[in-house]
């Protein structure tokens, strides 16, 4: 097995270095020191130890309580190595949820002991949450009731197992000076047991050698159901007793004799970790709950539609009239006929603000062939306040298998801002929220750009969309997307088109209407304070953008366009892998629509932003039916099979247009002559047919998913 690594934090030098040849003696990997707490989080993020020792007192404005904060919200353990033993120093500590708090000078196996039960204990509570992620919380799982929450108002309850009555005597005494309720002193095993079913302590401090058959180890794999922390104070620190105690995941290995402040640290850690552990364990049992909830309704959903739709094609079948279908397509094509309309008027400009620091996120999975450029078009951005810099780029690599991490490792070298963040299984490949909030945790700008790793940008981009934050209520700006290999085939060409009709005409259009636009994820930017606001991103959307807009605009926010701000991305070129990206977002659509109707309706937003919103998750559905309902007309002219269209006229002649002024609009905008402009209408057209597969597996998907994934599209960077 392969050593654990550990990552010291400590301002003196020397200190640090002889810390770092005792932890390799023991048989820890020391993969770097940082001095400060900015280098720490930055160190930390990227290599992803499996434990951070800490000191308190750093160089530098972040102190390594401070540090611990970010570096805990990434899911990584921290003990504080510290000469503070102070109250104050101590309960600050404790908000961070450390895993130990080890005082100087202290015995090298004091920190052997720490170390390996933070990293048992951390295996432990990452298997609980996997557990609870994949089947929900079942059997293996404790979690304490709400009647049975620790009250932290009240002093904390121990039980203290200790076979020397004198000892015992002695560590109650200690104990209720510090603040504590001692429920009871224990000699024995049986008894311990008993004591804790019938007392439910907060914390059991546990010898390991009891009178009786059953020694403290084997009380702790008794009660282990029972979830409470245990914390052994034993004279036998050899490796066979050491190794069977961390089996039991214990939340501290006090050796006798120990100090007082020692004890009251490593219980006040305790107790604290164990409460963090309870409130995360509990968090996400929420979170799976109501995200099986959500996957019941858009399971309904599909089913309800696909009943409708099977309805309607027997009608239509046994009375050979399809009638419906032009008085259904009669409603997106009037609302598409005023989107167009509305979006021949010309947007508010952009008032300007003054200039925000920005933090760049690039999530990044197997993105060996397109990284580099990416990071080089956004290093080469000019934006700048009272002459620095006034951007960070932080790439989050999502557990890439590939040349991803190799090819950033120079980069970060030659641009200071850069910065990295690392994610290891379990954690990677569990969704793109995922990755970005990662981002998030540590970054510094009050606005976070989101780029896709193959983002290509013009140097004057965020001089032109920052402007766009004009107002207190724009959560969010949206730039205009286009694709830099365009050109390869038909394929990446309609894609071209399909984008030119959703900024020049789609996101204008909304941009007019009160800013009521839409982020699509490549190229938008948010202020942070409302994506904290809303908790982050969504890490179970399948589309994470959308997700993330609907509760802007719930919210009450706006999200403004800027067509003058381009990001160059890379169209697919295949239809296999093209057909996959759009049954993901397809399916994330979908699942939007469905999840997010009823809030919707209910939401204290203009009416109009209730339809558009609606008419905008609904746009797939309807697109669907308009290319069927071409099909139909195409089979009447040939006489393949006749069905009646019995609509008045202008019905039937406004549903049949309506799809070609929005596209022709769009192409032109590009200075595109008319008549290639009505050829690429035609081919877009004709692209268009691949959304009525599309929209069915899109709800086969539905069905029968169990989970939700990033499955993220494959750049070549050709």
């Amino acid at each position: 097995m392969e050593p654990a690594s550990v990552i010291i934090v400590e301002d003196e030098k020397i200190t640090a270095m002889d810390l770092k040849q005792k932890l390799i003696n023991i048989g820890f990997k020391v993969p770097a020191i940082a001095s400060n707490g900015e280098d720490a989080v930055n160190t930390v993020a990227e290599l992803r130890p499996d434990v951070v020792l800490m000191d308190i007192v750093l160089q530098g404005e972040m102190d390594g309580i401070q540090a611990a904060q970010k570096i805990s919200s990434l899911d990584i353990p921290v003990i504080f190595l510290t000469a503070y033993s102070d109250d104050k120093t101590l309960q600050r500590a404790k908000t961070t949820s450390p895993y130990g708090y080890i005082i100087k000078p202290y015995p090298d196996k004091e920190l052997e002991l720490v170390l390996e039960t933070t990293i048992q204990k951390h295996r432990e509570y990452r298997e609980k949450i996997e557990l609870i992620r994949y089947t929900g919380l079942g059997e293996g799982v404790p979690v304490t009731s709400p009647d049975e929450e620790v009250s932290w108002e009240e002093r904390p309850k121990i039980l203290i197992v200790e076979d020397e009555i004198i000892t015992a005597m002695d560590l109650a005494a200690q104990l209720g000076e510090m603040g504590y309720l001692v429920m009871d002193t224990v000699t024995n095993g049986r008894e311990a047991i008993q004591k804790a079913e019938l007392f439910r302590p907060d914390l059991i401090l546990m010898d390991i050698v009891l009178s009786g058959e059953l020694d403290g180890i084997n009380v702790a794999e008794h009660i282990q159901d029972l979830d409470i922390p245990v914390v052994y104070l034993s004279a036998y620190t050899d490796d066979s007793t050491v190794t069977r105690a961390l089996k039991t995941s214990p939340y501290g290995y006090l050796s006798k004799p120990y100090q007082i402040d020692e004890l009251y640290s490593t219980l006040e850690t305790a107790l604290q970790q164990h409460k963090s552990e309870l409130e995360k364990i509990k968090e996400m049992d929420n979170k799976i709950s109501v995200k099986e909830e959500e996957m019941v309704i858009e399971k309904t959903a599909v089913f309800f539609i696909s009943a409708i739709i099977l309805s309607l094609i027997v009608y239509s079948l046994a009375t050979r009239s399809m009638t419906w279908l032009m008085y259904l397509l009669f409603i997106p094509a009037i609302y598409n006929l005023f989107i167009v309309t509305v979006s021949l008027k010309k947007p508010s400009p952009a008032l300007g603000v003054e200039l925000p620091f920005i933090s760049i996120l690039i999530p990044a999975h197997n993105e060996e062939f397109t990284i580099e450029r990416c990071v080089r078009s956004l290093a080469e951005l000019d934006y700048y306040k009272d002459g620095k810099r006034n951007y960070e780029i932080i790439v989050i690599n999502d557990g890439s298998t590939d040349q991803t991490g190799q090819v950033l490792s120079p980069l970060k070298k030659e641009f200071n801002f850069l910065r990295i963040v690392t994610r290891k299984a379990p954690r990677a490949g569990k969704g793109k929220g995922y990755v970005l909030n990662d981002g998030v945790r540590i970054c510094q700008g009050e606005v976070i750009a989101v780029f896709d790793a193959d983002a290509r940008l013009e140097p004057d981009f965020l001089s032109k969309i920052v402007p766009y934050l004009d107002d207190d209520d724009v959560a969010g700006v949206q730039a205009r997307v286009r694709m830099y290999n365009a050109d390869r085939n038909l394929l990446t060409k309609m894609q071209e088109v399909e984008f030119s009709i959703f900024g020049n005409v789609i996101l204008r259009a909304r941009d007019v209407m009160d800013k009521s636009g839409f982020l699509g994820g490549n190229g938008q930017l948010t202020r942070k304070k409302f994506v904290e606001d809303i908790e982050g991103w969504d890490g179970f959307a399948v589309t994470e953008d959308l997700n993330m807009s609907i509760k802007l605009i719930l919210d009450g926010h706006k999200i403004r366009y800027c067509s003058e701000a381009v990001v160059w991305q890379e169209a697919v070129p295949q239809w296999k892998p093209f057909f996959r990206q759009r049954v993901r977002w397809a399916t994330g659509n979908l699942e939007t629509l469905f999840v997010y109707l009823a809030p919707i309706i209910d939401a204290k937003i203009p009416v109009y932003k209730k339809i558009d919103s609606i008419q905008y998750l609904v746009f797939l559905l309807f697109t669907v039916f308009v290319m069927l309902g071409y099909i139909v007309a195409i089979m009447n002219l040939g006489n393949v099979v006749r069905f009646a269209m019995e609509a008045p006229v202008i019905i039937g002649l406004i549903s049949t247009v309506a799809f070609f002024p929005g596209v022709l609009l769009g192409i032109r905008r590009d200075k595109v002559g008319i008549l290639r402009s009505l050829v690429r209408a035609v081919e877009y057209w004709a692209y268009c047919l691949y959304l009525i597969p599309l929209f069915f597996a899109a709800f086969i998907h539905i069905l029968t998913r169990k989970e939700r994934r990033w499955a993220k599209t494959k750049h070549t960077g050709e």
